[in-house]
């Protein structure tokens, strides 16, 4: 079973090549970063009342991709680290699965 650092390892690999990348590259990816913050948001809805279920995530452009996901996949951390036993597995999946796919 995975743990939260191999979490917070992976969203950060994503963040730092989300930011490092040309607009074009990044833009090209819009589709699937944002799937996974959603992704992130569901999971950390399981986990705490937070975001609240009428929040919606806005669609971002190519800058901010690196931003956002930073932003949602600190949330979701924050929610394991307060949970008593996460299972963090399909996170740190879908962390991988989006890197892997990225431009």
């Amino acid at each position: 079973m995975a743990d939260l650092h191999e979490v917070e390892r992976e969203l950060g690999r994503i963040v730092d090549r989300l930011n490092s990348m040309p607009l074009a590259r990044a833009a090209s990816a819009s589709d699937i970063v944002h799937d996974a913050a959603e992704f992130l948001v569901a999971q950390t809805r399981l986990l705490a009342d937070l975001p609240p279920a009428e929040a919606v995530l806005p669609r971002l452009g190519p800058q901010g991709l690196g931003a956002m996901l930073a932003v949602v996949g600190r949330d979701y951390v924050e929610a394991a680290r307060a949970s008593s036993e996460p299972d963090v597995d399909p996170v740190l999946n879908a962390l991988v699965d989006l890197r892997r796919a990225l431009p």
